[in-house]
């Protein structure tokens, strides 16, 4: 199993202690490691305490013994991967810049809650892990868990990447989104467009228009003003003497 897998359960052991939240047998949370190994694709490795989905109160309940789970028939099994991949589709969302997008289908297998290993016959706590390859869109650049307030449990959040590591994990609670992880630099923005307007010069075809125009209503003004002297002459000179 993964080493990444095993450090988180390690983390998760400490943080329930810490926060006294450890009683007679650990109580059950979600653990995530967020792996951001390529450009194009994230991959969710889930680790899944069954009492999750088991449950109503998955506090209630002790650990589920590896027992539990060999002893199904094989359309037993297949209802429990079910029920196991409905559960964490109906918790978690992941989002891209802060919006929701689809999470694609999960894989389940059985692994030993102990040490993260695959199901061995003397497994005393069973354990769900689910894997997932999420697409990443080349314009996105951050990532987060949307944690339902459906979830029955806390979440233990961490990401790695080729680039750069968070190995501060997060304790996520129901109702709750994780903070944002940068896995690529962000998009520079566009370069503001010019405020200066331009002016588009007018054809020279609208120009002679507008001369043409001009000298015609010169002309015809200054014959009205003609023909209104002739007018006003004539009214007033004197008669003639024969």
């Amino acid at each position: 199993m993964d080493s990444g897998m095993l450090c988180l359960r390690k983390i998760t052991l400490i943080y329930l202690c810490l926060s006294g939240m450890a009683v007679a047998h650990v109580v059950p949370s979600t653990e995530i490691e967020a792996r951001f190994e390529k450009e194009d694709r994230c991959v969710l490795a889930i680790n899944l305490d069954p009492r999750a989905f088991l449950a109503a109160d998955p506090t209630q309940l002790p650990p589920v013994p590896g027992s539990w789970y060999r002893e199904q028939t094989p359309a037993q099994a297949t209802a429990t991967h079910t029920k196991c991949r409905e559960y964490l589709e109906k918790a978690l969302s992941p989002l891209l810049d802060g919006k929701k997008v689809p999470l694609p289908h999960l894989d389940i297998q059985p692994i030993d809650g102990a040490d993260n290993h695959p199901l061995r016959p003397d497994t005393a706590e069973l354990h769900f892990l689910a894997t997932v390859a999420l697409p990443l869109p080349t314009t996105a650049s951050t990532f987060q868990i949307d944690y339902s307030k459906s979830a029955k449990t806390d979440l233990i959040l961490f990401h790695t990447s080729s680039t750069e590591s968070d190995r501060r994990f997060q304790a996520v609670f129901p109702g709750e989104t994780s903070r944002a992880f940068r896995f690529r630099a962000a998009a520079p923005a566009p370069p503001a467009s010019s405020a200066v307007a331009t002016t588009t010069p007018a054809p020279a075809a609208t120009y002679t228009t507008l001369a043409l125009i001009v000298a015609v209503t010169a002309v015809v003004a200054g014959w009205l003003l003609l023909r209104k002297y002739r007018h006003h002459h004539r009214g007033h000179r004197p008669p003639r003497q024969d």
